[in-house]
């Protein structure tokens, strides 16, 4: 069924869920997210996850009833993107990949040390104690020396380092250390950094940690759900906690989209949008600072701007008050090693305005207009006007740019201009119609 009669009949069947889609539409278009977990999906892996694949399933525990070909050509993929002896490539969500973890190590009672309380959220009814460990309250950087006494007196069975809330690079091989001279397992989930981590722009913890998790969607541009990379040693615990937990069986179109962003992330492309990134995560810091704003840990090293927020906003309901300036923000509250003590910020991104062709002097444009909303609250008028300035700045701006998107071939549509809205369609279409032969070794 072509599109637009699709389109026309789920109107006229479900006009609830056809009004939702229009102001999804309207939204993403118009307004600007600044959130790490929004990003586009590939069209690629987008293209997949919407296929006729969508009618087949594979079980991994019944081989035949379906094929497990894609699972171990994801994993061959993620081992070799990561330099993992071990991945698991099966899994929905980052909240079913940390209890599987947590279910793998631990037993009943056990203690953890987790940066920021990390993964504790995911432990529902699982019976560990967590310790929480986090930046130095005045400097606003981790004391790796005092992380050291932290674990030394905590004695914890696996320590938990997730750094979504800390734009700056760790020091992987001192909290390996840390953790193996207390007995303790090492987890790094890189959250929305695994991309800049996929493209070898940072540092990598899977030559220092026990296991590693992140999402696959975010800055993977893949479709939902996650993967956990081990060492050897421990894989079978891993595995065994992945089938005794019912994460059996996929359809097959997440695992061919999976599989595709995988592919993608290893290409000069995807290094090159995640230079893009960085550069952009720089001039939006660069621009808040030069408008007096107060920023967390000082900086940032990755695709995080963390601006710390003012008395009169905190008390705010800060994402809808940033809503009516048109960006889409998240707010988070920062634990520090001082108990009791939190730092009030948003946790902001490059990574879609990047995806979306905004460089640094959009992104300086952007930060000036965050800093007008973030030094004081404003009234409605004033939140509207920067609104409206807003929508002009990313009305014309693509989901997902042509810029960022991958070719295999070079044909008379590979390269193509925006503004020819036939020659986009027909090279798209290439593109998907070349990935799926190459997928699936068809011939023309």
């Amino acid at each position: 069924m072509k599109k637009e009669l699709l389109l026309r009949n789920l109107q006229a069947f479900d006009p609830e869920i056809f009004a939702f889609l229009q102001d999804e539409i309207q939204r993403q278009r118009y307004m600007l997210s600044l959130v790490p977990n929004n990003n586009a999906m590939s069209p690629f892996a987008h293209y997949l996850e919407g296929s006729l694949l969508a009618n087949s399933a594979f079980d991994a525990l019944n081989p035949h009833a379906g094929s497990t070909d894609l699972e171990e050509l994801a994993i061959k993929r993620t081992k070799k993107l990561f330099g993992s002896e071990h991945a698991i490539v099966r899994l929905g969500n980052i909240g079913a990949a940390s209890r599987v973890v947590c279910l793998a190590l631990l037993e009943p009672n056990s203690r953890v040390l987790s940066f920021n309380l990390r993964k504790k959220e995911h432990c529902s009814g699982l019976n560990f104690t967590f310790k929480n460990f986090g930046i130095d309250a005045k400097k606003q950087v981790l004391d790796w020396d005092e992380v050291e006494r932290t674990a030394q007196e905590t004695k914890p069975h696996l320590i938990i380092f997730s750094p979504v809330s800390y734009p700056r690079n760790a020091n992987y091989r001192r909290l390996s250390e840390i953790a193996r001279n207390v007995g303790a397992y090492l987890w790094v989930d890189i959250g929305q950094s695994v991309g800049l981590v996929a493209a070898g722009l940072l540092p990598s913890p899977v030559p220092f940690a026990d296991v590693v998790t992140f999402p696959t969607n975010d800055s993977l541009h893949g479709p939902d759900g996650a993967i956990v990379l081990s060492t050897k040693e421990i894989s079978k615990k891993l595995d065994d906690a992945v089938n005794n937990t019912g994460h059996t069986s996929l359809h097959i179109n997440h695992m061919a989209a999976l599989a595709a962003a995988l592919l993608e992330a290893g290409t000069e492309t995807f290094r090159q949008y995640g230079k893009q990134v960085l550069a952009n995560g720089k001039e939006l810091e660069h621009a808040l600072e030069k408008n007096a704003i107060p920023l967390l840990c000082d900086g940032t090293d990755t695709h995080l701007v963390l601006p710390l927020l003012p008395d009169d906003l905190q008390e705010t309901d800060i994402t809808a008050y940033m809503g009516k300036a048109g960006f889409q923000v998240k707010a988070d509250c920062v634990p520090t090693m001082q108990k009791g003590v939190f730092l009030p910020a948003l946790r902001l991104s490059s990574l879609t305005p990047t995806i979306r062709s905004l460089k640094e002097k959009e992104m300086s444009e952007i930060g000036a207009l965050l800093s007008a909303a973030l030094k004081k609250k404003l009234p409605e008028k004033d939140l509207e006007a920067i609104r409206n300035q807003i929508a002009t700045l990313v009305m014309n701006k693509p989901i997902f740019s042509e810029e960022w998107l991958t070719s295999s071939k070079t044909g008379p549509h590979a390269f193509y201009s925006s503004t020819d809205s036939s020659a986009a369609h027909e090279a798209a279409s290439t593109e998907k119609k070349n990935l799926i032969r190459n997928f699936f070794h068809l011939k023309d």
